[in-house]
């Protein structure tokens, strides 16, 4: 939905042509709704927000979950804003509620990061977001794991950070530090965490590491993403049998 246009850039006609209806929607309510506008900068935000997510009111899940994890929470508005996504009647009913408990979410609450996911695949990412966000590469463009493999329609857990002392080993030795509740999570997961939370905060995740995720390359390599920096994401891939000081392992929780 984002573009480099603001609101003054539209034409005097077109805003007063828009602001009429919306008065006209309004009706009795128009004059407090202005005045609010005019005077409580707080309720002009909100309304600003309630607008530019596609009028979408999180639930009373969301709203908990949003407080215990704070800045370490994506909302659906955010994957409508960022992503410019429309989503169906029954795509809101089946993010609506969180899958994590309360309890779940305390664990986790500084360590990862909540966002619903929604099937994008990572080339469909790299379309619906700012150039520079990715480091030009072509390699990937006609690889499975870039073209075929969607984010899931559902809420993530990932760490926001490769798994402690993950970095130095090889993938055996990495997913042994997993946990039961834990596993390794695909690439487009990840990219898609990386690219909405930079997109929402202005804040790069793995910006001076590589993580390693599920996904093969056609030649059989593991997947791994990070480096996030000014140049842009990078994705590569690496024998799993590699053991590399950048490189660690990425996670979610089941």
């Amino acid at each position: 939905m984002s573009n480099d246009k603001t609101a003054f850039d539209v034409s005097l006609g077109k805003a007063a042509s828009g602001f009429t209806k919306l008065l006209r929607e309004l009706g009795a309510d128009g004059k407090q709704v202005i005045e609010m506008l005019d005077d409580d900068p707080a309720y002009a935000s909100l309304v600003s927000l309630y607008m530019q997510s596609g009028c979408y009111s999180p639930s009373t899940d969301q709203k908990r979950a949003r407080d215990i994890m704070g800045s370490n929470f994506l909302g659906v508005e955010d994957i409508i804003k960022h992503f410019g996504i429309s989503l169906t009647d029954d795509e809101v009913s089946l993010l609506r509620d969180i899958r994590f408990t309360e309890a779940q979410l305390q664990e986790c609450k500084d360590t990862h990061v909540l966002f619903p996911g929604y099937p994008l695949s990572i080339l469909e990412i790299r379309d619906r977001v700012p150039n520079a966000m990715f480091y030009s590469q072509d390699w990937y463009n006609d690889e499975k794991f870039t073209k075929k493999e969607k984010v899931g329609l559902h809420w993530y857990l990932i760490r926001k950070d490769i798994v402690e002392n993950s970095t130095s080993k090889t993938y055996q030795e990495q997913t042994a530090l997993l946990t039961s509740n834990e596993e390794v999570p695909r690439a487009c997961e990840v990219i898609y965490l990386i690219m909405l939370y930079f997109l929402a905060y202005q804040k790069r995740l793995f910006e001076k590491v590589y993580a390693r995720c599920s996904n093969l390359s056609s030649d059989g390599n593991r997947v791994d993403v990070g480096n996030f920096d000014a140049k842009g994401l990078y994705v590569y891939s690496n024998w799993d049998d590699y053991r590399l000081v950048y490189l660690g392992v990425s996670s979610r929780r089941k």
